[in-house]
């Protein structure tokens, strides 16, 4: 895994979970999208340039995160049939299958996983293991998180780097939210763990 800063080609956005009538609207597009794939459209309008920014990150290839992006919601829709509505926003599901597809990415092209991030993420990153941002903390910390492994550092961006709030972080990795908060709590000890190492 190598980490990079680079610009981000769309602005970040911070909101994602979806109140409780933009769920059932969803299901309703859902159960039209499993009786005719031309009804998969408003889904894909609403998450394609989410679910592109997301792969984007972790790519060092625009023309890449394209073709992954893409290949997200190609599987989403030959599989819609086999969906089953649980109550959460459709981008857990995509967000699940865009994972995959980078690892597949990663595994095929023989290449390290790439992590994009700009001065404010390590700033907050930074600040949640208690610690100042300088030139030299900034560099420190990039060598920390080389040091975790993919699923840690999938982790590590969908919380602090994606801001992906708490309740969509558990919607996604398909665990309690109490889970989630005790997965990231104990990522960020392994960080500051790492960090002080490199002292």
């Amino acid at each position: 895994m190598f980490l990079t800063a680079k610009g981000m080609f769309m602005k970040m956005e911070t909101r994602y979970h979806a109140t409780r009538e933009d769920i059932a609207a969803e299901e309703a597009e859902i159960n039209a999208a499993k009786r005719d794939p031309r009804a998969f459209g408003p889904l894909y309008e609403r998450y394609y340039e989410r679910i592109l920014r997301f792969v984007y990150q972790r790519t060092d290839s625009k023309d890449d995160a394209y073709d992954i992006a893409q290949q997200t919601f190609i599987a989403a829709l030959e599989n819609i049939g086999k969906y089953k509505f649980t109550g959460v926003p459709y981008s857990a599901l995509l967000f699940r299958i865009a994972l995959n597809e980078l690892s597949r990415y990663y595994r095929k092209a023989k290449v390290r996983q790439s992590i994009s991030i700009d001065d404010t993420q390590v700033a907050d990153v930074l600040t949640e293991i208690g610690q100042e941002n300088t030139a030299d903390t900034d560099a420190r910390l990039m060598k920390a998180l080389q040091q975790l492994d993919p699923e840690e550092m999938n982790l590590l961006q969908l919380r602090f780097f994606d801001k992906v709030p708490f309740k969509d972080l558990c919607d996604i990795l398909e665990i309690s939210e109490t889970a989630a908060k005790a997965r990231v709590y104990r990522l960020l000890e392994k960080v500051k763990t790492i960090y002080t190492t490199l002292l």
